[in-house]
């Protein structure tokens, strides 16, 4: 089952219910109503409160985060992950820093590049936690992604530079989701995407795998990137769209030889070529199956990361 954030929740009818969870160290945070007084809320735990309101809590007390209780279960959710923000809350953190970095990318235009890379990662996490981030200069906002008006991913490079460990609770309230898979907007203005340096993408996607739940991160790279060859090796895989017609072979022969020309042949060991002339759904279907199969986790970055 994908896990979502690896926390226990236990319900108490009784203040005496949550002092035997306290006994045992289990109590981390306590969701309470606004309509217990605050002394006695402060009586009943002295630690992390989030309280529950209708509209505004009157007796909110400086160590107390707020939430309306009246929303979705997804505002609720993004709530309880904001009011966590000061914490140090393992639970929002993966089990380990062991995670993979998918780059989907492909010299072929208008292939189907972002279709595979979403229908892909919506496949994987079915079982894995997978994020999803698009790094073309041109995503097409109010096409696969309609959030305009959300915090992109600017902001999650933004979060990634400042000296803190909460970023898994950053992107846990960032995110959106399509189906199972969970995504970032992506940046509305190119310019802004493309001046984001190596080392940039590096610390964001190092601090991804290492504090917060996701185990698997695809990157849908475009050609307008500032530094793709670099950026690529920054992945484990990199899955390759591509078709049989004399272009795009000689497209992707080209790609091949620049590997070759600018020293980056390590790439062409870890590329594996997705035919695109075949069913979608079956592509996908066979790509997730030899991704799993796979069990040994590499790490390839040239620079800062090694082999596990």
């Amino acid at each position: 089952m994908k896990k979502e954030v690896t926390a226990g929740v236990r319900i108490c009818s009784s203040p005496e219910m949550v002092q035997e969870l306290l006994k045992i160290g289990l109590i981390k945070v306590l969701l309470i109503s606004e309509d217990v007084p605050y002394e006695k809320r402060k009586q009943i735990f002295t630690g992390k409160r989030i309280i529950l309101t209708r509209q505004h809590c009157v007796d909110l007390g400086e160590e107390e985060t707020e939430l309306r209780k009246y929303q979705p279960v997804d505002g609720l959710m993004t709530g309880i992950l904001k009011g966590l923000q000061e914490e140090k809350f393992p639970g929002l953190c993966a089990d380990n820093g062991n995670g993979r970095i998918l780059g989907v990318y492909s010299p072929v235009h208008r292939i189907g590049k972002t279709t595979f890379s979403l229908k892909l990662g919506k496949a994987l996490a079915q079982s894995e936690d997978v994020l999803y981030l698009n790094l073309e200069t041109y995503a097409g906002m109010g096409g696969y992604f309609r959030d305009q008006d959300a915090p992109d991913l600017a902001n999650v490079l933004y979060y990634a530079k400042q000296e803190r460990d909460d970023i898994g609770i950053r992107i846990a309230s960032m995110v959106k989701r399509m189906g199972d898979l969970d995504y970032i907007p992506p940046m509305k203005v190119w310019t802004d995407l493309r001046a984001v340096h190596t080392e940039e993408w590096k610390t964001l996607f190092e601090r991804l795998i290492s504090q917060s739940v996701y185990s698997v991160i695809i990157l849908d790279i475009g050609n307008g990137m500032e530094d793709v060859f670099q950026l690529l090796r920054l992945c484990d895989q990199i899955l390759m769209p591509c078709a049989e017609d004399v272009y795009a072979m000689a497209k992707i022969a080209q790609y091949q030889h620049m590997l070759k020309v600018l020293r980056y042949q390590e790439l062409e060991s870890r590329t594996m070529y997705i035919n695109m002339g075949k069913n979608m759904r079956q592509t996908v279907k066979e790509t997730a199956e030899l991704l799993k199969e796979s069990t040994e986790k590499r790490f390839f970055y040239a620079e800062g990361r090694t082999t596990s």
